[in-house]
């Protein structure tokens, strides 16, 4: 049992050191943990989870963010989470990886099966991007792995311990992630339909009634800025990858690799989504041409099958798009699609075809090894519109020292709660969802003249990275205040 327990940790540890290394390199790559960082000191400054948050939001509102994380975070120093942020996610997805190997044992009591199985969901590209840096979201796609694997079980076996566990995993995904939740409803609701069995819509009901209770009805607050975020982008949804000052980019080329990588998810999705996690792609095999097929495995291909239908509509109909990054929805099927194509190479072995479907895994698994460091080298370590330059540093450094803090306009949009957490300036952003309509004329896209939001909003100057966009694009007359590399201060005029 030692030796099988010392193998479970193998893979783990080697995914760990592979999503990590990158940040090891860019140690100040980040954009959403800074506004982390700024709720971790509210909450240290309100003794508990914030109340109204302010201090640098231009847009003030109520936190109305799941709460698990930040509880998570509060339990450790907070200059050790600060240097350390990076290790959250990945330390989160090493557990769920540790789930795996032992899932798979338990169902196949095969120790190649369970260890082959955790090395194809390790090379899915679609994770790595989701563990760059300190969130939730591998948190809640473990925990959504977690509660659907329990809830077959439970209905193969009737075992209610694998009920009770679906049942607390639905419950912390409430107070965890929102776009899981948006998952959990949707899956729910289609196994509802699919089966004709509303117990898989019965737990997300109780998961729900649970979450308000244990969280004395905070729930509210995270639904509301939910549907805020959701009403923000079905108004805006065109514009999501738009350049902030140039508009949608088929009206000119963009350096920035990550937004050039999301624009290729458009174009044809069943193509980019298949090399986004490939391991899809047996499953698909499996289920056109498997007749008799284990109950229990029947529902993990049921849900890759959804998983890839929900991630193809919402990224190929504009209208949906609003629903979330479609790619998203198969890190909810990345543990069943690793097992399935896994249980298909096994079954592969056993025909005439096995040598070449073995020869199809080693190149998949190469192909999508070359795209996961593609990926880290070009959206992580070579990074710098998300990273903290020896220039932004420069420029923080003079906005700090100012004894009259200005009101910002940060363009681009990413680098406003950095900016915040890092100057002590007040910045036009929301410090809230659901108050993220109120900066609407400045993003996705700046919709007005500059002149005029600067004055309505009394805003006094505009920090400009100019390897985003030259300052003449802007369109409105400026004096520099203060120039560091291509890090501009202006002030209009």
């Amino acid at each position: 049992m030692i030796n099988i327990i010392l193998l479970s940790l193998v893979i783990p540890a080697l995914a760990f050191i592979f999503e990590t290394y990158p940040r090891i390199l860019n140690k100040k790559f980040g954009v959403d943990i800074w506004t982390h960082l700024l709720y971790l000191k509210e909450y240290y400054k309100q003794g508990g989870i914030p109340r109204n948050i302010s201090n640098g939001f231009l847009v003030p509102g109520e936190y109305d963010y799941p709460p698990i994380f930040i509880l998570i975070l509060s339990r450790f120093p907070f200059k050790l989470v600060e240097k350390y942020e990076f290790l959250f996610s990945p330390f989160f997805d090493s557990l769920l990886i540790l789930f795996m190997f032992f899932m798979s044992f338990y169902l196949t009591q095969n120790i190649f099966f369970a260890l082959l199985t955790q090395i194809l969901y390790t090379l899915t590209p679609i994770i790595i991007l989701e563990n760059s840096s300190a969130t939730p979201r591998s948190l809640g796609y473990s925990l959504f792995t977690v509660l659907f694997i329990s809830l077959f079980l439970f209905l193969q076996t009737s075992q209610s311990p694998f009920l009770l566990i679906s049942l607390i995993c639905g419950t912390l995904i409430f107070l965890s992630h929102r776009f899981t939740t948006q998952g959990f409803l949707f899956f729910s609701v289609f196994f509802s339909l699919f089966e004709k069995n509303w117990l898989y819509f019965g737990v997300f009901v109780l998961s729900l009634v649970l979450a308000i209770i244990l969280s004395k009805g905070f729930y509210f607050k995270i639904l509301k800025g939910h549907v805020g975020n959701l009403s923000f982008w079905f108004k805006n949804i065109d514009y999501r990858f738009a350049h902030q000052v140039k508009g949608n980019y088929s009206q000119f080329k963009t350096k920035d690799f990550i937004f050039k990588l999301y624009n290729q998810f458009l174009k044809f999705p069943p193509f980019v989504l298949a090399i986004t996690n490939p391991w899809t792609l047996p499953p698909l095999f499996i289920f056109l041409t498997y007749k008799n097929l284990d109950p229990f495995y029947e529902k993990m291909l049921i849900l890759v099958i959804f998983s890839y239908i929900l991630a193809v509509v919402t990224t190929w109909v504009p209208k949906l798009r609003f629903l979330g990054e479609g790619q998203r929805y198969l890190e909810l099927s990345a543990f069943p699609a690793a097992f399935l194509s896994v249980k298909f190479l096994f079954d592969s072995l056993q025909g005439s075809f096995g040598q070449a479907v073995v020869l199809i895994y080693i190149a998949l698994a190469f192909a999508s090894f070359i795209t996961i460091i593609v990926i880290q080298r070009k959206g992580i370590v070579t990074d710098r519109l998300r990273t903290i330059t020896p220039s932004m540093q420069r420029m923080f450094g003079y906005l700090k020292s100012l004894k009259t803090k200005p009101r910002l306009l940060c363009i681009p949009h990413q680098i406003t709660t950095n900016t915040i957490y890092h100057t002590g300036c007040f910045v036009f952003v929301n410090a809230n969802y659901s108050e993220i309509n109120k900066i609407s004329e400045v993003y996705p896209y700046i919709k007005k003249p500059l002149k005029g939001i600067m004055e309505k909003y009394d805003l006094d100057m505009i920090l400009l990275n100019e390897n985003y966009v030259k300052v003449e694009d802007l369109k409105i007359r400026y004096k520099i205040v203060k120039s560091i590399d291509n890090f501009l201060l202006i002030k209009p005029v």
